[in-house]
């Protein structure tokens, strides 16, 4: 079974064993409609039934089965999971919100490493570009399919193989 990260456990929230959560803007909709979220525990995904869930973009969740603060504590900092198949069907994303997804990433050159994170996504005259900082300046750099290599979804890496001297400009 696949598993995605949508969020982590920020902390405890009260004393009755409810939870203050980070989820990922991307996978809202998906947690807001979700009975069951996944912790990691020893290697396992541990499901927690959703008791009651109230708040915005940091909900607070209460799960079945967990009712004391010192029992909570024990998530705190854990990574949240939904399964692949509980994700609600995706709209056609038109080309700007594909690439929209990876703003908050850090790029990765295959060459020189690690770039640093992409700040914005910008729609220009026949291609999309990726804002970055490197080396005390911003760059821009060509979000072409020909030189993404890979999408670390987990770890939110976009992995790139670009030309040489793209950087120089």
């Amino acid at each position: 079974m696949d598993y995605i990260q949508i969020g982590r456990v920020s902390k405890t929230h009260g004393i009755d064993g409810a939870l203050k959560l980070k989820i990922n803007e991307r996978y809202f909709d998906d947690f807001a409609e979700a009975e069951v979220l996944f912790v990691e525990l020893a290697g396992k995904h541990v499901p927690y039934f959703v008791e009651e869930m109230r708040g915005g973009l940091d909900p607070i969740v209460k799960f079945e089965d967990l009712d004391q603060r010192e029992e909570a504590q024990k998530l705190s900092g854990k990574v949240l999971y939904l399964r692949e198949s509980d994700l609600l069907p995706m709209e056609e994303e038109s080309a700007l919100e594909q690439f929209e997804r990876y703003q908050g990433y850090t790029l990765v050159d295959e060459t020189l490493g690690e770039i640093g994170p992409i700040d914005e996504i910008m729609e220009m005259p026949g291609q999309y570009m990726a804002a970055c900082q490197y080396q005390g300046r911003e760059v821009l750099i060509p979000l072409n399919k020909v030189f993404i290599k890979g999408v670390d979804v987990g770890q939110q890496v976009l992995k790139m193989d670009l030309p040489e001297g793209l950087l120089d400009l």
